[in-house]
């Protein structure tokens, strides 16, 4: 998912506007009523031009989240969070993100970002096995945990926020995962 090809320019170009046109459509019309020709008559493209560069209309949401997805990974490598830093980090990143996300989810597209982030924390993502201290058969337990968390309270956040900051967030995704929100 996250390895990053050279892309014609011409063809990302194409992908750009493609991306952009849908974005604007689904701002006032359900995504389930928007065509392929919906698109390209809008972005001034052929329909060949559509399926030259994607198979389907959510191609084009997961070619967006793919791209959003990279650049967080440039992040993390590039700062090398603490564990307790992570999904303060990940909550900081997408919150920027988040009229994307919120589109996403009120369009019923959710399930994209949550196949791409399960993705990102259970397949992609081998540089974050360090910072998980546990024996290697744990190791997909927890990153199968953090990608659950980590998309339900990001689900909750934009879709019932109550005015949630993201230090709160992290806190409560922190607590939960190391098992602090549960009586004894």
């Amino acid at each position: 998912m996250l390895e990053q090809k050279y892309e014609n320019p011409m063809a990302l170009r194409s992908k750009n506007a493609l991306s952009e046109t849908l974005l604007k459509l689904m701002l006032y019309k359900p995504f389930k009523d928007i065509t392929v020709s919906d698109i390209t008559s809008r972005a001034g493209l052929s329909r060949q031009t559509f399926y030259t560069n994607f198979q389907r209309r959510e191609d084009i949401l997961v070619y967006l989240l793919h791209g959003l997805f990279r650049r967080y990974l440039t992040k993390l490598t590039a700062s090398a969070p603490e564990p307790e830093e992570l999904l303060i980090d990940y909550f900081l990143f997408w919150g920027d993100s988040r009229d994307f996300l919120t589109l996403l989810f009120r369009q019923e597209m959710g399930y994209l970002y949550q196949d791409c982030n399960r993705s990102f924390f259970v397949e992609d993502t081998q540089i974050l096995d360090p910072l998980f201290q546990c024996e290697p058969w744990q190791l997909p337990y927890i990153k199968a945990s953090v990608a659950g968390v980590t998309y339900e309270l990001m689900y909750m956040w934009l879709t019932q926020g109550q005015g949630l900051t993201v230090d709160t967030l992290g806190t409560v995704t922190r607590n939960l995962l190391g098992g602090r929100m549960f009586a004894k």
